[in-house]
């Protein structure tokens, strides 16, 4: 099996609901989707004995919890969140692409052609070639768990993830049409993965297809935009400014600490670069990747090159950098956070 199967299967397990309900204190919270909200691993086990809860003991620096009426604008919880996706397909090819000799686009960090090429977890440049698809993300959330409009195009880039037909699921920006050169298209009639009855379902199936919003989720092993409202969540009374760690290497700076997400260990909307400058507002401990437990920040952009002044997301706190101390929880890989 391999390692993006592993976070697949760990992404499955925290989506499902009978597992969501099951987690001790499932709590959710964020500017968006959220894929999980218990503590895995952090109560009842297998055989049905109650082991007391643990918690590693991170610093409070100043987070105290808030009531619901004080919670930062932008974060809400998993009860308002649904992330479906709509099918395009690559038709041109970009002159940076055409020089490496290869055809399509490249899957890069921020909406522009300089942006840094994302890589996949065994450190290649993920491209789409011409003819490849491209799953692009939609708003956050639409009433009745309908399917949201697509979200919109930043100076002509749309964010999603690839296809089937791509051999990586890392989320990133295309371009879709740039300086009157079209480089996408829509592409409604395209079919994803047979286990997915050839629904687009996120690139850990957690999320849904905007073409059939009722159909989809459930191939998908959506949770029904369900989910716990917000709560547990602690924030400073003024925000503490941070900027976003320096990786130990390109490949690193490739791991889930520089997403940036609609909640805590849930769907990504960005990535955040090492310099990045962020106010953090807000923290919760969740797991991450089924594993518990971590510390997850909801930050607002002051500075990045690859997302706009003002955003508000959340991201793991092991992302920021915290001035020659230890982060509050293990960097690296997903699965190599430290257990409570």
């Amino acid at each position: 099996m391999s390692f993006d199967d592993l976070v697949r299967r760990a992404g499955d397990r925290l989506a499902r609901p009978a597992n969501r309900r099951s987690f001790v204190g499932a709590v959710g919270i964020g500017t968006a989707a959220v894929a999980a909200g218990g503590l895995v691993g952090c109560g009842d086990d297998s055989s049905g004995a109650t082991k007391k809860k643990r918690r590693i003991p991170f610093a409070d620096e100043g987070f105290e919890p808030v009531a619901t009426s004080r919670v930062p604008r932008g974060a809400v919880g998993q009860d308002a969140v649904a992330v479906c996706y709509s099918p395009y397909v690559v038709v041109g090819t970009e002159p940076s692409t055409k020089r490496l000799g290869k055809t399509g686009v490249a899957v890069r960090k921020g909406p522009h052609p300089d942006a840094e090429i994302v890589l996949t977890n065994a450190g290649d440049e993920v491209f789409v070639q011409e003819g490849g698809h491209f799953a692009r993300q939609s708003d956050r959330e639409a009433p009745g768990c309908a399917s949201p409009p697509m979200r919109a195009a930043v100076d002509g880039w749309i964010w999603g993830y690839p296809g089937n037909d791509v051999r990586s699921k890392k989320s990133g920006w295309i371009p879709l049409e740039v300086d009157g050169t079209v480089y996408t298209r829509s592409s409604p009639e395209y079919q994803d993965q047979a286990k997915n009855d050839g629904f687009l379902c996120g690139p850990a199936r957690k999320d849904f297809d905007c073409r059939d919003a009722a159909v989809s989720q459930k191939a998908c092993g959506h949770d029904d935009c369900g989910g716990p409202p917000l709560e547990d969540i602690r924030c400073r009374a003024r925000p503490m400014r941070r900027r976003v760690r320096k990786a130990s290497s390109r490949m690193s700076s490739n791991f889930e600490d520089y997403y940036l997400r609609l909640s805590f260990n849930s769907t990504a909307f960005g990535w955040v670069e090492a310099g990045d400058v962020v106010d953090e507002l807000c923290r919760r401990s969740a797991p991450s990747y089924g594993v518990c437990c971590v510390e997850w920040s909801f930050v607002e952009i002051v500075r990045s090159d690859a997302l706009p002044k003002g955003t508000r997301g959340w991201m793991l706190e092991t992302g920021l950098d915290r001035e020659g101390r230890r982060p509050l929880s293990r960097t690296g890989a997903p699965g190599n956070y430290r257990r409570a």
